[in-house]
């Protein structure tokens, strides 16, 4: 059977040298991260090409009203407030990828190292990540069709503005798709911790209770102890990596969680606005928003998934804790190297909790999820109101 799941990661990798997000190159057989000249110089290439055209847009008188032919001011500082910080986010994730290109490839060579170890975690993440790039190339499709369309309402001045948004909506969209995949593969190594820890507990119950001590009763407590000590070395691989994936978005992922929950607030005031003053009121374009509610979808079914991956993983990381807490419901009478071998695990989990951060300012738990969702509410009410108080 081929490899579909390697050629799509393939297919991802090659796209983010495209668009100039990689700046290293990486040998897919071996696990080898390396830079070159080839990709440094395309990459840098790609970057000063969208600085200039960002400067240039910026020189240039532009016309805020791109997607509604008739604005008010509150619906012009919207927009302002979303492409602002969408073109913040986008130049702040390529400056990140240069000045921690080597934290970043030393956490890709980690997790390849791991992967080809353990080859079937890919098969064991298959669908979640045809579904990503599905979405990931729904989205991107529909921002540019999206941006083709108002070049066609605007004149040359603003369709190089438009452009620039959608090239760095492409490289934002593919910088989340690769924290997306990185926690994805995380957990699916979790995954097969837990079932062999399951596993490895279920007999160490069944020994406990053995009144028989012979030399087999030994070997297995051996054995048993040394498969809990390779679980708490790659738990501990594990959660350095993600540590160290919190640690090099850090300013990059503020900037993304921030346009989450600024583009979410927006949406849904644009969206009451429409249905206020109705498409003919606003000069829009009946085919721009049947696009935009159709890449909101999508938009918004992304953001969904890459929330519950971070959710989920850390599941399983109690899950994992609580597995550990049932050694107190075995006998006394394990072997000392097999018990101790528990108790290390047990210490290593409560000495290293596992948080999901963002630049170590809050973490992402459900939570503090819920809590983003009543503020997201609570925004969005204050600005209605102050549209129907003041337009």
């Amino acid at each position: 059977m081929s490899d579909w799941v390697g050629s799509l990661l393939k297919a991802v990798y090659y796209y983010g040298h495209l668009i100039g997000l990689c700046n290293f190159e990486i040998d897919w057989r071996t696990g080898r991260v390396f830079t070159s000249s080839r990709s440094s110089f395309y990459a840098f290439s790609i970057n000063v090409v969208i600085f200039m055209v960002l400067f240039l847009q910026m020189s240039k008188q532009t016309n805020p009203n791109v997607f509604f032919g008739k604005a008010n001011k509150l619906h012009i500082t919207v927009i302002i407030a979303m492409v602002a910080l969408r073109t913040a986010s986008g130049l702040c994730t390529v400056i990140n990828r240069w000045r921690q290109r080597t934290q970043f490839m030393r956490l890709a060579r980690k997790e390849l190292r791991l992967i080809l170890k353990r080859p079937q975690v890919k098969m064991m993440s298959r669908w979640g990540i045809l579904v990503k790039v599905i979405i990931a190339i729904a989205t991107d499709l529909l921002q540019m069709a999206i941006t083709w369309d108002s070049v066609g309402r605007v004149d040359s001045n603003q369709s190089l503005g438009t452009t620039l948004q959608f090239w760095l909506a492409a490289i934002i969209n593919l910088a989340i798709s690769q924290h997306y995949l990185v926690t994805l593969f995380v957990r699916a190594f979790y995954h097969l911790l837990n079932t062999e820890l399951r596993q490895v507990i279920s007999e160490c119950r069944m020994l406990s209770y053995l009144t028989v001590r012979k030399g087999a009763f030994m070997t297995r407590c051996c054995s048993l102890a040394d498969q809990v000590d390779n679980i708490a070395k790659l738990q501990s691989q594990l959660q350095s990596i993600m540590t160290q994936l919190n640690a090099v978005v850090g300013v990059q992922g503020l900037m993304v969680f921030s346009g989450y929950y600024i583009f979410s607030i927006s949406t849904t005031y644009l969206t009451y606005s429409t249905f206020k003053n109705g498409i003919e009121n606003l000069q829009l374009s009946l085919r721009a928003v049947i696009l935009s509610l159709i890449w909101c979808f999508f938009y918004y079914l992304d953001a969904t998934i890459n929330l519950f991956v971070v959710l989920n993983l850390q599941d399983d990381h109690k899950e994992m804790i609580r597995l550990l807490e049932e050694r107190t419901l075995f006998a006394s009478g394990l072997d000392v190297r097999l018990e101790k071998s528990l108790e290390s695990i047990q210490l290593q989990l409560i000495r290293n909790p596992f948080k999901i951060e963002v630049l170590e300012k809050f973490s992402i738990t459900r939570s503090s999820t819920s809590a983003m969702f009543g503020s997201l509410i609570t925004h969005t009410i204050f600005l209605i109101q102050y549209d129907m108080e003041n337009f």
